[in-house]
């Protein structure tokens, strides 16, 4: 098989997976808080990755992520480009 040939199968393939990721399962982990809703400062993020403690006499604070406004999911972009058509398509015919 030509090799333009195996490129248009493996895109369509990669394609029409990811349509029906996004159909299945609209929502994804948040990427700024990694899904849990909480977002720690970049101050905790680095003490904890070197392994030294917090700072002394205070308590990590941990607020609401805001990109995801504490759900910890997102709208994969694939489900926002399929809302986006639809409601041009719904504006349109109306």
């Amino acid at each position: 098989m030509p090799l333009a040939v195996l490129v248009f199968l493996a895109l369509t393939a990669t394609a029409l997976g990811y349509s029906a990721l996004c159909f299945f399962s609209p929502f994804g982990p948040c990427r700024r808080c990694e899904g849990t809703g909480n977002h720690i400062s970049w101050w905790d993020k680095r003490r904890a990755a070197n392994g030294t403690p917090s700072r002394p006499k205070r308590r990590s604070i941990r607020k609401p992520c805001r990109r995801c406004k504490g759900t910890g999911a997102r709208l994969r972009i694939g489900r926002r480009i399929h809302n986006r058509a639809h409601k041009i398509h719904a504006d349109g015919t109306r």
